[in-house]
């Protein structure tokens, strides 16, 4: 049977300090997270796919045989570098980039303890309810990712955070869909379920939250009917879940351009749109607002559909694809918060924040250097958040509007 998480406020009332005798600022810790229901959380997705060199597609791709100097994006598979320092040095390695003091710079490992542990701790810090942890279809062996999933489970419970799984079928072709109806719920039944005994799993009408991402997102890959036979398999599944489907941004349109696709979107407990690449400035970001995520909840309503929105502080992935693209802009913030602030005015059922640790693709929120600080190399070009910010400005940032958000829909989280 499920256990709901006991609502305890952390530590006494509750304030810790930071660094008692340095004199940092006091954190007040948020109230431990209720994992009974998703309605009114802010989550992030969680890659958790950072390795040191040599245990596998470790996602940071460098080249480490070089100072780099005359380089080639490709040899590194990120644009913003993150800040280290508060990760346990067990938890690092040394790369040959040169910062701006001529010290070598540091990647961490995702799978390591103390990287995970960090993460809730600043999930509890600022208020963030939890995480969606992506599960790539076709890495279902990965003992690196296994372990990473109970490292998860563990710091989720110490710091009264939540979980739960998001499967991402973006791999899957149906040229090649033949085993992977009973590879999926392999994996559900033996490595999912497990961790749905957690006191920190989300479970919504008391049954647990399972994500499937990439309903629609690329339909030259995966088919309408073998998108229907995925959902019905893990909706039918033991224990059965709350299917959050995550379907791409303009789904509404597929009611008349590709009506079998709409048939299994109409079928989910909450539409979750990918709202990823449609929008990349405050401007066009308003216009999307107004065109697409309105009639998006009202339509969503009128299901009797749950609705969740997709949102991100910016991104950029020239040196992951090579292809030259201009670096992103984050607008000094501004981009983000016109996000949030009208996440409160649409009161969708949750939030979906793409992403916690998203380092390829630049949209994460996690502790990142700031310009002056990252390795200057010209080529390869890193970014930084702006000079001047916190590490973790845009994790504050979000934190400062899911304390809002919660208390949108008065409930404790």
């Amino acid at each position: 049977m499920f256990i709901t998480f006991p609502k305890i406020i952390a530590a006494a009332a509750v304030l810790f300090a930071c660094n008692v005798l340095g004199g940092a600022p006091q954190v007040a810790l948020s109230t431990a997270v209720d994992a009974s229901h998703l309605q009114g959380k802010v989550l992030f997705g969680y890659q958790g796919f950072f390795r040191r060199p040599g245990q596998g597609n470790d996602h940071w791709m460098i080249k480490f045989g070089e100072i780099p100097g005359p380089s080639t994006p490709g040899d590194v598979q990120f644009d913003m570098f993150p800040a280290v320092e508060q990760y346990p040095q067990e938890c690092l390695f040394t790369t040959n980039f040169l910062l701006p003091d001529r010290s070598k710079a540091q990647l961490f490992e995702s799978n390591c303890t103390g990287v995970v542990d960090t993460h809730f701790r600043w999930m509890q810090e600022n208020s963030i309810d939890g995480i969606l942890v992506q599960r790539f279809y076709g890495q279902f062996e990965d003992a690196s990712f296994l372990q990473l999933l109970q490292q998860i489970r563990t710091a989720a419970e110490k710091y009264g955070r939540s979980f739960a799984v998001e499967y991402d079928l973006s791999p899957i072709a149906s040229s090649d869909f033949s085993n992977v109806v009973p590879s999926l719920l392999n994996d559900y039944t033996h490595n999912i379920a497990p961790l749905i005994t957690s006191p920190a799993y989300l479970h919504q009408d008391g049954r647990p939250v399972l994500e499937l991402w990439g309903f629609g997102i690329d339909k030259n890959k995966l088919s309408a009917p073998d998108c229907a036979a995925i959902f019905h398999a893990l909706r039918s599944a033991n224990p059965n879940p709350y299917v959050v489907l995550g379907v791409q941004w303009d789904w509404a349109f597929d009611r008349t351009q590709n009506p079998d696709y709409y048939n299994v979107y109409l079928q989910a407990d909450v539409i979750q749109p990918w709202a990823v690449g449609p929008y990349n400035d405050p401007t066009s970001y308003e216009g999307f607002y107004q065109r697409t995520s309105i009639p998006d909840k009202a339509l969503t309503d009128r299901l009797g559909i749950k609705y969740a929105p997709s949102i991100t502080p910016g991104g950029s992935a020239r040196n992951r694809e090579g292809k030259g693209k201009p670096l992103g802009n984050r607008y000094n913030g501004s981009y983000y918060e016109a996000q949030l602030k009208h996440m409160l005015d649409l009161k969708p059922f949750f939030v979906f924040g793409a992403m916690f640790d998203e380092f390829p693709e630049s949209s994460q929120v996690i502790a990142t250097l700031t310009q002056s600080e990252v390795p200057p190399a010209a080529n390869p070009g890193f970014l930084g958040i702006d000079d001047g910010m916190d590490h973790n400005y845009y994790l504050q940032l979000a934190g400062r509007y899911a304390v809002r958000f919660h208390e949108l829909w008065q409930v404790s989280v």
